[in-house]
Parts: structure tokens; C-alpha cells; sequence
């Protein structure tokens, strides 16, 4: 009896173990198994953009010619200026059902260098938007000059798309899943981005592409958006509330990410903003939406994750023109832009802005590399205004005729000084009564720098000044009364318009009595942008604060950073 009392005990506690170490495999199990939607997303918290190489012109062409030279070069770079920690990355099935081998081993490459930068790709299968036809794997095609995204494609092509057949497209999206489905380096699957509303093909293709997914069960959550009334966000088939807004009008964000925590699956603009067009501030640019994100943060909300200014490059896609930019159709093409309306870099990987870069990467690390930092995003702090008692400061610092404003410390020497400026002319309108001025010349606005001694008075003050008109960038010397020009650049032969009533940007670089000034850089630039170099030999100013003026106009200035330079 004792023998068979003992050895049900044995065998109680083996069934018990057993049960107690399968309970423990079934958690392990759950707890890398598949995907569960949460309030709290892994997307929460991170800064990214979306990414084809400066090189390519579509996604087509990115996997295709793969060069992990330059990927590794612009990651690197993404990772340095802004502490990029995720992008948001197409794919198409051209490059599946015609060099399968060659996409699947240039995933695997891609995801390797993004691992080295601590970077965490999502990626996206189909896309409703752009060039539905004309694009192949064995013809490559240039970019159309001031066409946006002209050669951005559809995914799949008209030419591929057969209504009776959506499982066609089930080995394109599960095989590239399936090895990675429980990869950690991989952030998201996204099935098909913005399936354009009433278009019963495509919304069949994101659903059945979402049951795809899922049935692989990946530890990554499963992705697609809808155009609702609020614009294109929540759907039935989403892990997550996949946003996208191209404005700086926080009730939208605010409305999507309370979304977010209601359904309990959170949310991520997937494109979040992008800049301006001409005196319309309306897109959220990065700045923007950082600063948005830091208000959220600090009354302890959630901080969804937001891809900015649509794309990380400045290249061959040609997203720095707006979509209505259109000239190309009637056969002008729109000049460059003064200013990308999307990418955060140029091609030789370095920032498009520094006070963009600084934004991100103080909002990332909680690290600043600034001595300044302004974005007009809560009023004008720590600005001192000259000519007049109060300056309008809502989402930028509009300064009137002979007026100025100042900033920083009379004690910085050598620094970059990056600021936009906006040289505001009245619209002729009728009967409508433009500003008379009693003085010669043309209206101009710009930077002041190393200022000492700012009086009431207009040129009461001992600075430099960089201006333009226009037609002209000027760098000059206030000293008391007295204003002498120092240097000029004709900036009319530019290959963007320099408009007035468009913004511009200005770098200024003092070190000692050497300065370089870079004004409205484009693509393809020669010069980068370095439009004036010049060394003051005759009593320099080696030190002194920040500010703007302007004169027959009130200009408009915002995204202001003074970043130290030591002296090589």
C-alpha cells in the first residue's frame, strides 16, 4: 500500500511538473507568439520616415539596384543628425514574381545595415497611389523634372491586376514573411497603403493580404489604413490606427490618436506632415510635429510613433515638389523649390534643416547640441524686440518695417546661425490698400548676427546682417548709423525663383572674421548652396547674439538654431 501510495505521489508530481513546465512553455510561447493589439504599440514613442534612396525614383528601382553602400551611407547619417530609430519602407511585386531570389537576399541586407544603426524597418506591399501602369523591372526610367513622385508605382500595375485572381499575390506577401515573422528587426507588416476609397479590387486585396498575414502568425503587428472623415486612418483590418495627415491642425492628430487608445491598438502616422507651400503653413512640418509630440509627452499622453516630412531623402522621386505643382503638364515645369517640401536630407546625406535635425534629436535622446533652438511653436521666449513693444509670434516671429528682434548671448563667438525667412508683399487685390513706404529700395528681410549694443532705432545697433530681396542675397555691417554692404550673390540665376512670398533658407557660418553664407540649395546644386564666403578684415565683430530685421516689409521667420563651432 505504501509502494503504490508512493508511487501515485511520484506521479501526481510528475503530471504536476509536466502541467507546471508546459504552463511555463505555453507563456514563453505566448509571449513570442502572434501579435495582440495594445494601447501601447511597439510603433509608440519612435521617430522615422519613409525611405527609397536618394538614387531611386521608385521602390521598383530601390530593390532592384540595391547599392548598400549608399543605404548604409544615409542610414548612418539618418541615425547621427536625427536619431532615426525606424523607416517605413515600400515594396512591389514586380520585384517578387520577376528576381524573387535577388528581393528576398536584398531584404535580408537591408535589414543587417539597419540593425547595425539601430534602426527598425516596417514594410509595405501594396500601394494605391501614383503611376498605375508604365513601370517594368527591365526599364528603368528617369525622373520627370517637377513632377512629384513621377515615377512612384503602383503596386500591383493595372497590367497585373486580375479580379478574379487576388491569390496570385498570396506567395508575394507570405514568403516574404514567413522568415521574419518573429524577427525582432522588423517593426511592422503593412498590407496596402491608402487603397483609393470605393474601389472594391483593392479593399478585397488589403483584406485578404491582412488573413494572409495573420495566418503566419507574426510577432510584428499587421497594418492598413482607410480614407475616412477625418482623412485616411482606422479600418476593421488593423493592428494599429495607421494615420496619415499633411497639416499642422492638432485636432486631427488628436482625434486619431484618441482613436488609438479607445480601440486599444494605439496609433502611428505612418506620414506625418510634410513642410510648406508659399505662405501656407499648413503641413506639418517637422518641427511641427515634434513639438506637438513633446506637449503630449509632458501632460503624460501617449506619443504615437510619426514618420515626418513623407520621405527621408531629397532625390530622385521628386517629392520636393508639391503635388500641385503641375507646370510640367502644360510644359514649364515648376522651378525648384526653395525649400524641399518633402525629405529630411539631401542626397550626400547631410540635413536639409539644422533646426529640423536638432527638433528630432533632442526629442529622441533628450539631448541637445544647440545653443538655440526656436520653432514659434509656443509664442517668442527670450526674444527682445526693437521698434516696436510686441511682435506676432503664432507658429513663426512676423517682424515689421525697421524693426528687429534679438535673441542669445552677446557673448557666442563662433556658431551657425539656421533660420527661414519669409519677405512678405502684400497680394494685389481690389481697392485693397498696400503699405506706402517714404523710402528707397526694395523690401527686404533676413538674419542679423555677433549683434551688440541693439537700439530702439533701425540701424542703432553693431552687427552683420544677411538679407535678400529676391533678386539678392546681401551680407553687410551695421556699425551704430552707419550700414556698409559687404559682399553679394545675384541670387536670379539660381534655378529656384528665390520668390518673395515664399519661404527661404539661410545658414550662416561665422568662425573668427571668416563667414560663409548658404541661401536656397537645391538638388543637384554644385555649390550646395554656399552662396557668399567672405573674411572682414577691417575691425571684425568676433562675437555678439542672434536676431531679424526688416525693412518695407513684415517678414515672417521661423525654425531658428545657433549651433557652437570650435575653431579648427
Amino acid at each position: 500500500m505504501k509502494d503504490r501510495t508512493r508511487a501515485f505521489v511520484v506521479y501526481v508530481v510528475l503530471i504536476v511538473l509536466l502541467v507546471a513546465g508546459g504552463r511555463v512553455a505555453l507563456a514563453a510561447d505566448a509571449d513570442s507568439g502572434v501579435y495582440k493589439m495594445t494601447a501601447k504599440p511597439p510603433t509608440d514613442g519612435l521617430v522615422g520616415s519613409n525611405y527609397t534612396p536618394a538614387y531611386a525614383v521608385n521602390q521598383v528601382q530601390f530593390w532592384h539596384d540595391f547599392r548598400a553602400d549608399v543605404v548604409e551611407k544615409e542610414l548612418a547619417a539618418a541615425k547621427k543628425y536625427f536619431g532615426i530609430s525606424t523607416l517605413r519602407v515600400y515594396l512591389h511585386d514586380i520585384n517578387f514574381f520577376q528576381e524573387k531570389k535577388v528581393l528576398l537576399a536584398n531584404i535580408e541586407k537591408f535589414l543587417v545595415i539597419c540593425k547595425k544603426h539601430g534602426i527598425r524597418p516596417g514594410f509595405v506591399f501594396f500601394d494605391g497611389c501614383h503611376r498605375h501602369e508604365g513601370i517594368y523591372l527591365d526599364k528603368p526610367a528617369k525622373p520627370i523634372y517637377g513632377f512629384h513622385n513621377s515615377r512612384w508605382a503602383q503596386s500591383p500595375q493595372a497590367r497585373d491586376i486580375d479580379k478574379d485572381n487576388l491569390e496570385k499575390f498570396k506567395p508575394y506577401v507570405q514568403e516574404i514573411i514567413r522568415p521574419y515573422r518573429s524577427d525582432k528587426r522588423v517593426l511592422f507588416w503593412e498590407i496596402h497603403n491608402e487603397p483609393p476609397p470605393g474601389d472594391e479590387y483593392r479593399d478585397k486585396l488589403k483584406r485578404a493580404g491582412y488573413k494572409w498575414a495573420k495566418e503566419l502568425k507574426p510577432t510584428q503587428p499587421v497594418l492598413n489604413c482607410e480614407k475616412g472623415k477625418g482623412g485616411w486612418g482606422d479600418c476593421d483590418v488593423t493592428d494599429i490606427v495607421d494615420s496619415h495627415v499633411y497639416n499642422n491642425a492638432w485636432g486631427f492628430w488628436e482625434a486619431f490618436s484618441k482613436i488609438g487608445i479607445e480601440k486599444s491598438k494605439g496609433t502611428v502616422f505612418t506620414e506625418a506632415g510634410a513642410r510648406w507651400k508659399a505662405t501656407r503653413r499648413i503641413h506639418g512640418s517637422a518641427t511641427d510635429v515634434i513639438s506637438w509630440l513633446e506637449k503630449r509627452r509632458a501632460s503624460g499622453k501617449s506619443t504615437p510613433g510619426v514618420y515626418l516630412t513623407w520621405e527621408l531623402m531629397v532625390g530622385n522621386s521628386n517629392c520636393r515638389w508639391h503635388w500641385v505643382d503641375n507646370g510640367h503638364k502644360r510644359g514649364k515645369p515648376d522651378p525648384e523649390p526653395e525649400i524641399p517640401w518633402c525629405g529630411l536630407m539631401w542626397a550626400d546625406a547631410t540635413p536639409v534643416s539644422l533646426a529640423e535635425a536638432e527638433a528630432c534629436k533632442r526629442y529622441v535622446t533628450g539631448k541637445s547640441g544647440a545653443a538655440f533652438f526656436e520653432s514659434f511653436e509656443s509664442g517668442a521666449k527670450g526674444w527682445k524686440f526693437f521698434g516696436v513693444k510686441h511682435m506676432g509670434s503664432n507658429h513663426g516671429l512676423y517682424v515689421p518695417h525697421r524693426c528687429k528682434a534679438v535673441a542669445g548671448d552677446a557673448k557666442w563667438r563662433d556658431y551657425i546661425l539656421e533660420g527661414k525667412v519669409l519677405v512678405n508683399i502684400p497680394w494685389k487685390r481690389r481697392n485693397a490698400k498696400a503699405p506706402v513706404y517714404d523710402e528707397e529700395g526694395d523690401p527686404t528681410a533676413g538674419f542679423l548676427f555677433r549683434v551688440n549694443k541693439p537700439g530702439q532705432e533701425f540701424e542703432d545697433v553693431r552687427c552683420y546682417s544677411v538679407f535678400h530681396t529676391g533678386k539678392k542675397l546681401v551680407l553687410g555691417k551695421f556699425e551704430g548709423e552707419n550700414w556698409k554692404e559687404l559682399a553679394s550673390y545675384d541670387i536670379t540665376k539660381l534655378k529656384t525663383k528665390s520668390r518673395l512670398n515664399e519661404w527661404s533658407l539661410i545658414r550662416i557660418e561665422a568662425i573668427g572674421p571668416k563667414i560663409r553664407i548658404w541661401f536656397n540649395r537645391t538638388h543637384g546644386d554644385p555649390e550646395k548652396g554656399l552662396r557668399i564666403e567672405y573674411t572682414d578684415k577691417n575691425n571684425p565683430i568676433l562675437s555678439g547674439a542672434i536676431g531679424a530685421g526688416s525693412f518695407k516689409t513684415t517678414a515672417m521667420f521661423d525654425d531658428i538654431v545657433v549651433i557652437p563651432v570650435e575653431k579648427k
